[in-house]
Formats: structure tokens, sequence, C-alpha cells
């Protein structure tokens, strides 16, 4: 793993610029729904959302991909190489990716339940998203545990077949098949690679100038992971 952020940060500083700028839009995003949350009185749902948000970035993995094949090639990258990796992804990936938006629709919606039933008024400030007392802290381990299970569910199924799929190497079952037994071969190694990666993508939601960085460090990373699981042309 530390072979793995190594070269994924060496990927990033060859092309820092246009990876600051794509995740930078990211990190934008997030300030602005986590803002609306904490004008409207609803702080304490950003950490839900920012958990969610994992289940979803899998996504990004394909514009990330377009910007390593152009340093593979020895171009340097540019945004028509992030949007030529969307562009060429197969249905198959946005397939899965619905799975994963539902997943994340059900997780945001269990948070919002647990939110009516164990707080129930207004939380205003972006100091109330953290656990400061006893009924917020009862509040995130209640949405932490309903959205764990998901958030393993689309580790295993996503972590290896949105790279394999990215890059046609095999079909939807397939991939997923796949990935969920490179998952098994090293598990210890690939749940701790799967903490790793969900601690440091919430903690830089939560200051969001790191996500300029380490969402790109991560995703580069990833795919020399998965390079190292799959490293022919076999599935």
């Amino acid at each position: 793993m530390v072979e793995a952020l190594s070269c994924g940060l060496r990927t990033f500083l060859r092309a820092a610029p246009l990876c600051v700028a794509f995740s930078g839009s990211f990190a934008i995003l997030g300030i602005g729904i986590i803002s609306l949350l904490s004008a409207a009185g609803l702080a304490p749902m950003g950490l839900p959302l920012v958990g969610g948000f994992l289940l979803v970035a899998p996504a990004l993995l394909a514009g990330f991909f377009g910007i390593s094949r152009a340093l593979r090639s020895g171009r340097k990258p540019a945004w028509r190489d992030i949007a030529q990796g969307f562009r060429q992804s197969p249905r198959a990936l946005w397939g899965l990716l619905l799975v994963c938006l539902f997943l994340f629709v059900i997780w945001v919606t269990d948070a919002g339940i647990l939110y009516s039933f164990m707080l129930g008024r207004s939380y205003a400030g972006w100091k109330m998203m953290f656990p400061l007392s006893g009924e917020l802290m009862r509040f995130h381990l209640g949405a932490a545990v309903a959205g764990g299970l998901f958030a393993v569910i689309v580790f295993c199924i996503t972590a290896y077949a949105v790279p394999l799929l990215i890059e046609r190497r095999a079909n939807l079952v397939v991939a997923v098949t796949a990935s969920v037994r490179a998952i098994f071969r090293s598990i210890v190694a690939n749940m701790a690679w799967s903490l790793i990666l969900g601690g440091t993508v919430i903690v830089s939601i939560i200051v969001p100038l790191l996500l300029t960085v380490t969402l790109p460090v991560v995703a580069f990373a990833t795919e020399y992971l998965y390079r190292a699981a799959f490293p022919d042309e076999s599935v």
C-alpha cells in the first residue's frame, strides 16, 4: 500500500495542475452542499453525506484513467483526456454505478430517518457536523453502522470491477465476480486499503482543499493496485 501511494503521488505530480483543477470541482461542490445543510440547520447530515460520496466516487476513476493513459503515451494530459476517459467507458460501467447511486440514496435516506428520530431539531454551523455531544455521537455511530454495510458491498463489487470495465477487459458479470474474488484472495490488505480510502476521503472533504491532492493520489494508487492484481489481459 505504501508503494501504491508513492506511485499515486508521483503520477499526481506529473499532472498536478490538471488533477487539482479536476478534483477542485468536487471540493467546491462539497463545500456548497455542506454549507447548504448547515444553513438549513441540518449540519449533522454532512458526515453521512460525505461518507455516501464513497459509494459514487468510483465513477471518477474514468477521468483519472484518462489522465494516466495520456501520461503513459508520453503526452501532457489535458481536459480532453478526462472527457475521453468518460466517453469511452462502456454502458455496463454506468449500470454498475447506478446501483451504487441507489445504495447512496438508501444510505442518505436511512441517515435522514435516524436524524428525525435521534436529533429532530436544528443544528446550524459547520462545527455541528462533528460528534461534539452524546446525542450527536449516537447519531453518527448509528449512521455509520447503517451505511457501513453498503460501503463494504460497494467496495467489494467496484474495487477492481470499475477499472476492468473502464479498460473493457471484461463484461459486467465477469468484472464484478473478478473483483469480489480478488478482494477475498487478500481480504485483510484490501479491507485495510478500504479504510485508508474512506478515512482519507472523509477527512479531505471536511478539509476541502486537501481533496484536490488526496483524491487524485488515491485514484492513481487504486490504478496501481488494480494493475498489480490484474497484470495481463486475462481476468
